[in-house]
């Protein structure tokens, strides 16, 4: 599968953007220790919307619950997206709304869902983010859009990438950052000097500089598919006047057999399943 070659128009790049995925994994962070967790699933479907717990949120040291959502073994749904959630989309009304959206690769209509889905709903102070759930786009092919993750963690600080150190500084971080365009195609190779996560993965342009991590919800699966069935690319890069966390946005497209599924395992299961 050769995405490499895939070079779109930004207006097709954005429309590809909008076009996201129907179910929502929702992380808690920590407060004290800062590790992320997924704890629940959030839908979106012909009925309206539905949360509920997967069986890992029982295992979330200090995790309570969250706010509206007492019950762990409930499918909550509403017609409307819950206030917990739309509560992290940009109104409309704002002035700044239009080069927000922008920034994501949204078109000005852009809904609260395809907000959420595009930013992961991140507040200042929060302990929630939100990650889309890679789709099926063909027989044998997932594909997903996301934020590189820990581009401000890159400059300035000694990385392993392979076998050899590297040291990259923040003016060239940013030079490497303005120089990429959509479709540019981006590595994934294995950061081995990341003791928090032996597996952790670093995005990388094709000269070599690391720009960011793949998300560590990710992670497993990535590496369950192995390199050849992994490709990645530039969907939106935003100037230096983006925050950090919105600089560069890349679409993941794997290619898998039949019957793999993205996030499979008893700790994805919903919490209303029996608890072994």
């Amino acid at each position: 599968m050769n995405v490499a070659s895939t070079h779109e128009s930004p207006t097709a790049a954005k429309e590809m953007v909008q076009q996201r995925s129907r179910r929502l994994i929702v992380t808690w962070q920590h407060p004290i220790s800062r590790a992320i967790e997924p704890i629940g699933v959030l839908l979106k479907d012909v009925q309206g919307y539905a949360f509920s717990y997967i069986r890992n949120a029982h295992h979330v040291k200090d995790f309570q619950g969250l706010i509206g959502f007492p019950d762990f073994s409930e499918v909550y749904r509403s017609d409307d997206l819950f206030p917990l959630f739309s509560q992290r989309a940009m109104d409309p009304r704002r002035p700044d709304f239009s080069r927000y959206v922008e920034k994501l690769g949204l078109l000005e209509d852009a809904t609260p869902w395809e907000q959420i889905a595009a930013s992961g709903g991140r507040r200042a102070g929060d302990t929630l983010q939100l990650f889309p759930v890679p789709e099926k786009i063909q027989e044998d092919v997932w594909a997903c859009s996301f934020l590189v993750h820990g581009i401000r963690h890159i400059p300035d600080r000694s990385l392993r990438v392979g076998h050899q150190e590297t040291w990259i500084s923040c003016d060239k971080l940013d030079a490497v950052l303005g120089n990429l365009g959509i479709g540019d195609a981006l590595r994934l190779v294995k950061n081995e000097g990341n003791p928090a996560n032996p597996e952790a993965r670093l995005l990388v342009q094709s000269e070599g500089v690391p720009v960011g991590f793949l998300p560590n919800l990710l992670v497993e699966d990535i590496v369950r598919l192995g390199d050849e069935n992994v490709s990645a690319y530039v969907q939106v890069v935003n100037g230096s006047d983006a925050p950090w966390h919105m600089r560069l946005l890349a679409r993941l497209e794997c290619r898998a057999s039949k019957d793999f599924e993205f996030f499979r395992g008893s700790s994805w299961e919903p919490a209303t399943s029996p608890i072994e």
